[in-house]
């Protein structure tokens, strides 16, 4: 610890006093000449001292200041999360047929009602009038086009449920109405300076590119706003289901980070569905035969082995076999975080350890089962309360890190003291949605598992 002034002085009298009694430590030359200001520079040189002693060691983030976190981070090969922006298919629509060609630009502007929340157009599109059934969606009676768009600020405030976006800012000749059939996602916060300077510590502590640990360090180094958290499954692990030769890690990422991606694919004859180039797959956009657009549905791999991964097996299903050299397009959106952490975290597997074969994969999604009974205090209303409990129960079951065991009574006892206006929670289900023994259990997650949110087993009723 640094000394202060006044301790540097108390210590300067008492050394003149050890060598000579009778000199003067209080006034005259003495004190005014050598001991105040001595002390100063000492009390000075003390703390410049003690900041130095912080620096190289893992107490660094009480005297660092933020560039040189900032710094010390870029010795490690990393840099402090950015924050990202949130991306959505925002649809745009007329509701007579056009006459005329209908271009929207990029850079057009959409947002929510408050006006709060503003997205731009990524890369702009055209609705032809020449081939105006192609764009024509029966089931909304309109002719419309989906384009992606992202948010022009970064953070989670972006990240708003489907058909929130719906204003048009930037006028466009010949559209009627536009809206955002699936949520944007994707949003997330600067990263903060404790969450830099806890990397950093972890940084510090060793990264061994061949080890579990340092892997998942790597990962989170490298892109902090897109990954929550990592799990490395080993071959000797019961979660590891593959069947290798050699060395082998499966390694799990919570995050998500979405595109769309078109894919162009020649019919040799006879085929009823197309695998999928880029996976995990999240929904089809569009799908079209010689430029006619027909019906298909995704069929996601959800294998133990391969599912959720980048070698999984997804697939379109057609409603009609093809003919030889029909070409089928087929737009669609896919979750790129695998893809992406692959790409930049582990572009040369040489500096691996005996050249492990690493699989990529999103963990398994298990939806909690939550039944109940709920009374509101005489205060609230049933609607309101019921908002609260699905928010809170949503939010908590939506994880984004790796969580092992959660029991019943102590989500009970959260509801009742942290959602407002609940009075009185009775529990009446409580478990996993496969894999279950009783109807109130406590559910635990596999390594690999998480707990995704599901309205279908959602069954809390809220009464006065």
């Amino acid at each position: 610890m640094s000394k202060t002034a006044e301790d540097i002085k108390l210590e300067l009298e008492a050394s003149i006093l050890q060598t000579d009694k009778t000199l003067d430590v209080v006034q005259g030359p003495i004190p005014d000449i050598m001991i105040k200001p001595q002390a100063g520079q000492l009390a000075n040189a003390s703390s410049d001292a003690e900041s130095l002693r912080q620096l190289f060691t893992l107490q660094f983030s009480s005297s660092a200041t933020d560039e040189e976190v900032q710094y010390a981070l870029s010795n490690y090969g990393s840099a402090p999360g950015a924050g990202t922006k949130a991306q959505h298919i925002q649809y745009f629509m007329r509701f007579t047929k056009p006459l005329v060609d209908i271009i929207i630009p990029s850079g057009t502007l959409v947002s929510s009602v408050s006006g709060d929340t503003v997205y731009r157009i990524v890369n702009g599109g055209t609705i032809v009038a020449a081939s105006a059934s192609l764009f024509y969606n029966a089931s909304r009676k309109s002719y419309e086009l989906g384009l992606l768009v992202e948010a022009v600020g970064i953070g989670t405030k972006y990240n708003l449920p489907a058909n929130r976006v719906i204003s048009l800012l930037t006028p466009v000749s010949g559209i009627d109405s536009t809206e955002n059939r699936s949520p944007s996602t994707g949003g997330r916060e600067k990263e903060t300076r404790d969450s830099q300077t806890s990397r950093l510590k972890t940084s510090l502590l060793g990264i061994n590119l061949g080890a579990p640990g340092g892997i998942k360090s790597k990962i989170q180094n490298e892109m902090p706003e897109l990954v929550t958290d990592v799990a490395i499954i080993q071959p000797f692990e019961k979660e590891f289901y593959r069947s290798t030769i050699g060395p082998a890690l499966d390694i799990y990422v919570i995050g998500s980070s979405y595109e769309v991606y078109t894919q162009i694919y020649t019919a040799i004859g006879g085929e009823t569905q197309i695998p999928l180039v880029k996976k995990p797959a999240v929904s089809i956009l569009s799908l079209t035969i010689n430029d006619i657009t027909v019906s298909g549905s995704l069929v996601n791999d959800t294998s133990l082995e391969t599912g959720y991964s980048l070698i999984s097996n997804d697939v379109v299903v057609l409603s009609t076999p093809l003919a030889a050299f029909d070409t089928v397009t087929l737009e669609y959106e896919y979750d790129k975080i695998l893809e992406s952490v692959y790409s930049y975290v582990f572009s040369s597997g040489s500096e691996f350890l005996f050249n492990t074969d690493i699989l990529m994969r999103q963990p398994f999604k298990i939806a909690p089962v939550l039944g109940g009974d709920i009374q509101a205090l005489p205060s609230y209303s049933v609607t309101e309360v019921e908002q609260n409990v699905l928010t809170y129960l949503s939010n908590l079951f939506t994880f984004s890190t790796f969580t092992e065991i959660l029991y019943p009574e102590i989500v009970r006892e959260n509801v009742l003291t942290q959602v407002t206006g609940v009075q009185n929670f009775r529990l009446k289900e409580f478990r996993r949605s496969s894999g279950s023994l009783s109807i109130i259990e406590p559910i635990r997650y596999a390594r690999n598992e998480i707990s995704e949110f599901n309205a279908n087993y959602y069954k809390i009723t809220v009464v006065t």
